[in-house]
């Protein structure tokens, strides 16, 4: 890339962005995960970043979380988070931001793509938090089946994110192209 400060200093913004979607999150009652809008910046840095800079995003943000820094949901923090229920879905943030950004159309900054790019972002995400989630609750969540059920809400949810982030995209294509030319790309 030959703006390489611009999209370093890019992918800092987008890990704080993600910590701060994280931390204004709505605790709900365990094992609920928390809601929170730290999957939409996910899935927004992979379509702007592509998959190195979204990856290297959501790689801080974890990295800071394990140190112990308060940047998972509701302030919390720890190599502890990955063991527990949501940290399949801790790990899928990664898997999420670089599937988006594998997938984005970063030449024409399109709605139509980007929304597929966040969607399959989205099942990324939860083909590694579900699985996890069944494992640890294996006493309250018999099969992966269930775990589906609990997070189906969730999914619905990170869909309308999914589709936000797509249109959010597109409404900023002449700030993304001055920003983030095609030659970069």
């Amino acid at each position: 890339m030959k703006n390489r400060p611009w999209n370093l200093a890019a992918s800092a913004l987008f890990a704080a962005l993600i910590s701060a979607g994280a931390l204004f999150s709505l605790p709900l009652p365990p094992p609920l995960p928390p809601v929170s809008p730290a999957v939409f910046f996910v899935l927004l840095a992979g379509l702007v970043l592509g998959p190195a800079g979204a990856g290297a995003s959501a790689g801080i943000y974890l990295l800071l979380g394990s140190l112990g820094l308060p940047v998972f949901a509701n302030g919390a923090g720890g190599l502890g988070h990955f063991l527990g229920p949501t940290g399949g879905f801790l790990a899928g943030y990664l898997a999420a931001a670089l599937v988006t950004g594998a997938l984005a159309d970063r030449k024409r900054w399109g709605a139509g793509r980007s929304f597929l790019a966040a969607v399959a972002g989205v099942l990324a995400l939860y083909a590694l938090g579900l699985p996890w989630m069944r494992q640890v609750l294996a006493a309250k969540l018999a099969t992966l089946a269930a775990a589906a059920a609990l997070m189906l809400p969730y999914f619905i949810g990170d869909l309308v994110k999914a589709a936000a982030a797509a249109l959010l995209v597109r409404a900023l294509k002449p700030v993304l192209e001055r920003h983030f030319p095609r030659e970069d790309l």
